[in-house]
């Protein structure tokens, strides 16, 4: 029987050999093949499957595709993970079906080219586990070699490439790579439900039949855009500022298929600081619906050939290093983008990067200091809120019954807020008052349960600063300095200081403020800033970057660290989230807008919405905030911003005290009277009632129920007026 068993893996083996396919085992204890494998490949089918099964999933494994089916023992449902589309192009019918794509460049081309198993008649050598398989890929044409790790898990699978599994030829180098891109993917409105994709704080893309009206997909960089790679716009005094369109703050993404009650997050792990989320809405070059993030390894860019010109090339050196998926399935009440928000708490809390903080209700006031406006030859400060104005003001919200307050002080640095950019001086503006007066403000507070924060930008430069610009100033990878465009008068651009600058300027600070009555600090700029960058003769990659600001953040360990719009790789260094998204870029596609990061963070990290003395309907984002569970948050001065016409914060048109004093109380009162009832608890579920009436379930029973219409909304004995709101389960009543 041994010996029949022998000449059946030979026989098999020489089939398989003509199909490009090797197969070895990686353990003693696993057969080559199941039984049914063999059979079928020797009876001349090209495509086999291979199984692998734990207790939740089952997976099948197509090696002429590297497809795999994922099949969910309870209840029945397969996930495919490639599609065999007749009506496709050739370029687009072999990467959806492909497992693995890889785009490719050469010194002949400016843009990559696309190369799936098809197209590159690719071999595979396959090596079995008991829970998933390696898959060694070779394309022969392109004299490349990379290899696919897949194993299955209790909650899905994950996919990986491990760097030193990739081998370039000379004519042809890596400059990114798809991993099961099509997992999930559905045909025209084959199927209700919709993809989630991390815009903004979180948002919707229907699977509808679009009927071809989409012409681009979605596509964003993770972390934001590169500033040393991609070029900004001018900046222009003169001309409206264009609006940035939101960023992806997580590596994430997702599917839902409402009607069948199953659903997927896909969580870019390792290589997520060069990553990208791409969104295909069908019709957008296909009929299909699909959503993957993209791992580069090396980028366009523009290089340098003259002053005011340059030609497009790719990075010579790769990023290379390890890049993974892993995909986590949801059923039955857990799929919907509360159940995919709750799979990624618990993902970022086993990791430990998520942890329980304080979370009390406080309203936050941002109290500008100072800026510089030019004054004949010199630049004069502009002194707005001194430290006694400050002091008067705290003290007057605490009498009128505003006693849960979060101060912080920007702008108060020597020569204001713009000037002091990069010059690493950590004193009061002595117009602004001393350094003792600061002291002594923050102790008092500090009597009051009320904690005072400084805020500091160790990123930004002011160009008109000296600097050792081999060194201390970022410039992009084609070596040219980054500017960065402020559309304001006095200081059209800012520069960006490299990472090592940046952390020797925290040290200076700590060697300021540490053993003093400032223990609260809040940073800006840095947390949602990354890019690579040229110096000293090498090319430093986003991941060096956020390396680095990692190392700046654990200096600071000893502070109470507030973050604006932190990346989630800061998460795990942040006490306090401020600018919480509220909203989206409001691309066409986008069918609805949902507050998956709020869902995330809820119980565990507490956030604050941005400015609402900037906004343009101040009803809906009153209504935003009680739908996300952000507290309000305001920008003031003492004196009237007219001061500010001729300076770089000309931007702020309304922000003195005395005129935003009623809306500060109505929203305390109002809007804290609604979440101190939820201080500390998560978000058990966020529900669309209808299009313009959501509701939110806490952890601990309030429900709040928030109407964005022109007409009252009645459901049973649930009454909410129009534009308005009523929290359930408590003593809240209705507004």
């Amino acid at each position: 029987m041994a010996g029949k068993k022998g000449l059946l893996c030979l026989l098999l083996s020489a089939v398989l050999a003509m199909e490009g396919i090797t197969i070895t085992a990686a353990d003693n204890n696993i057969p080559l093949l199941h039984t049914s494998d063999k059979v079928t490949a020797l009876s001349g089918s090209i495509s086999k499957t291979n199984t692998f099964e734990n207790d939740n999933y089952i997976m099948n494994l197509d090696e002429a595709t590297l497809g795999i089916s994922l099949k969910d023992k309870k209840t029945g449902y397969v996930y495919e993970s490639v599609v065999d589309d007749k009506n496709s192009n050739q370029s687009w019918k072999g990467f959806l079906s492909s497992g693995i794509s890889v785009e490719l460049c050469t010194s002949k081309a400016a843009m990559p080219e696309r190369v799936d198993l098809i197209k590159g008649n690719a071999k595979k050598t396959f090596t079995y586990y008991k829970d998933g398989f390696d898959a060694a890929i070779e394309f022969p044409s392109y004299d490349f070699q990379i290899g696919l790790e897949v194993r299955l898990k209790e909650d899905g699978f994950s996919a990986s490439v491990k760097q030193d599994s990739i081998t370039e030829g000379e004519d042809y180098k890596l400059s990114a790579v798809y991993l099961y891109p099509l997992f999930g993917a559905t045909k025209g409105a084959e199927k209700e439900g919709y993809i989630l994709i991390p815009e903004g704080a979180g948002a919707l893309i229907n699977l509808t039949d679009n009927q071809g009206k989409y012409k681009t997909p979605y596509a964003k960089k993770i972390y934001g855009s590169n500033a040393g790679i991609e070029a900004f716009g001018e900046s222009h005094y003169d001309e409206p500022a264009v609006v940035e369109p939101e960023k992806i703050t997580a590596p994430v993404f997702g599917m839902v298929y409402t009607k069948s009650k199953q659903g997927f997050l896909g969580i870019a792990e390792d290589g997520q600081y060069n990553g990208e989320i791409l969104a295909y809405p069908n019709g957008v070059m296909t009929d299909y619906n699909w959503v993957t993030a993209r791992f580069n390894y090396r980028e366009i860019y523009t290089m340098q050939t003259a002053a005011a010109s340059g030609v497009p090339t790719f990075e010579k050196k790769p990023y290379m290093r390890d890049i993974s998926i892993s995909y986590k399935m949801v059923n039955g009440d857990q799929a919907d983008y509360t159940g995919l928000a709750k799979v990624y708490q618990q993902y970022l809390l086993q990791k430990g990067d998520l942890q329980k903080q304080e979370d009390k209700f406080q309203i936050k006031v941002d109290f500008f200091g100072a800026d510089t406006k030019k004054w004949f030859i010199f630049n004069q400060v502009v002194p707005m809120t001194t430290v006694k104005d400050m002091k008067d003001i705290i003290d007057n919200m605490v009498q009128s019954g505003v006693k849960d307050l979060m101060p912080v002080y920007t702008g108060w640095q020597q020569k204001g807020a713009s000037l002091n950019y990069g010059s690493g001086k950590f004193k009061v503006e002595r117009k602004l008052g001393s350094q003792s007066e600061l002291y002594d403000l923050a102790k008092e507070l500090k009597q009051k349960d009320i904690s005072l924060v400084l805020k500091q930008d160790f990123l930004l430069a002011n160009p008109k600063r000296f600097y050792n610009t081999a060194k201390d100033i970022v410039k992009g990878i084609n070596q040219v300095l980054v500017e960065k465009p402020t559309n304001a008068y006095v200081f059209p651009t800012m520069y960006y200081m490299t990472p090592s600058k940046t952390l020797s300027l925290v040290n200076k600070w700590k060697d300021r403020y540490d053993d003093t009555a400032i223990s609260n600090i809040a940073l800006s700029s840095l947390p949602d800033t990354l890019f690579s960058y040229y110096s000293g003769g090498k090319i430093y990659t986003r991941g060096d970057t956020a390396g680095m600001y990692e190392e700046a953040l654990k200096g600071l360990q000893d502070y109470n660290v507030s973050l604006e719009n932190p990346n989630e790789y800061l998460w795990k260094y942040t006490g306090k989230f401020y600018d919480m998204p509220l909203s989206t870029s409001n691309y066409s596609y986008i069918s609805k807008e949902v507050p998956f990061l709020p869902i995330v963070l809820r119980g565990y990290l507490p956030y604050w919405a941005g400015y609402s003395n900037f906004v343009a309907n101040e009803t809906e984002y009153f209504l935003k905030m009680l739908e996300y569970g952000a507290y309000p948050n305001f920008l003031l001065t003492k004196e009237s911003p007219n001061k500010l016409r001729n300076t770089n914060s000309s931007y702020i048109y309304t922000s003195e005290y005395e005129v935003l004093k009623p809306t500060i109380e109505n929203y305390y009162n109002s809007i804290g009277s609604v979440l101190r009832q939820v201080e500390g608890s998560g978000i058990k579920s966020h529900t669309y009632l209808n299009d313009k009436v959501v509701s939110v379930l806490y952890d601990n029973g309030v429900n709040i129920i928030i109407n964005y219409s022109d007409s009252d909304f009645k459901n049973g004995e649930i009454m909410v007026g129009a534009m308005s709101y009523q929290v359930i389960g408590s003593n809240a009543g209705k507004r």
